[in-house]
């Protein structure tokens, strides 16, 4: 793919593209630290417990590469730099899958279901997932450099 660096324009919906995949990652990021130095997990039954840790316990590294990647699609936004586009998509097809997977585990095991707070938390976390995967991805090929 050969890209005309005078084709890049940081539009105002490219730029916001690029802010929320900051603020994503660094969301993902900063659950992830009050994941493991606070109780977030409000379900008292113990084999629901056990078993929404254990799902849980699979995310920390491939979140942290997730982030990474949102990072990288950001400032490559921002910057003008055709990496920027790539990332971008990479890091938006990424928080759709997490997004459908999440809603996945929670449909199946009643997550939504144990009460408000806990349903909150989830639904909150799985519409910005989803959401913010398909408007980047969305965004990112409206405006992709032709």
């Amino acid at each position: 793919m050969d890209f005309d660096m005078k084709k890049i324009q940081l539009t105002n919906t490219i730029k916001a593209a690029a802010i929320m995949e900051l603020a994503i990652a660094v969301g993902i990021l900063s659950f992830w630290i009050a994941f493991f130095s606070t109780d977030l997990i409000s379900i008292e039954d113990p084999h629901l417990r056990e078993t929404y840790l254990a799902f849980e316990s699979a995310f920390p590294i491939p979140d942290i590469c997730l982030s990474i990647v949102l990072i990288i699609g950001g400032i490559g936004l921002l910057k003008k730099k055709p990496f920027g586009y790539l990332f971008s998509l990479m890091g938006g097809a990424s928080l759709m899958f997490l997004g459908l997977l999440d809603i996945s585990f929670n449909t199946q095991h009643g997550i939504y279901l144990i009460g408000v707070e806990e349903a909150i938390m989830n639904i909150f976390i799985n519409l910005l997932c989803l959401g913010g995967g398909i408007f980047l991805v969305l965004v990112i090929w409206k405006n992709r450099i032709k």
